[in-house]
């Protein structure tokens, strides 16, 4: 099985925010307070980590069209 990249772990994530958002607004309750907090944290967390891999890759590619030109 293919596992999902960081984006599609995203999205994912922030479908099941989504739905747990729906729960909690027609019933605000302990247990859907919790559950929508929890898919925050985990879409923040995701967040982070690809606004890194996002940061990574544009360094990487400006090097390497950075040094490519150099050598013209």
């Amino acid at each position: 099985m293919i596992e999902d990249d960081t984006h599609d772990k995203l999205i994912q994530t922030y479908l099941a925010y989504f739905k747990a958002n729906e729960k909690f607004e027609a019933r605000n309750s302990v247990r859907t307070h919790r559950e929508v907090r929890r898919y925050l944290r985990e879409i923040r967390i995701l967040a982070k980590e690809r606004m890194d891999e996002i940061h990574e890759k544009h360094t990487n590619q400006k090097g390497k069209n950075k040094g490519s030109a150099d050598d013209n």
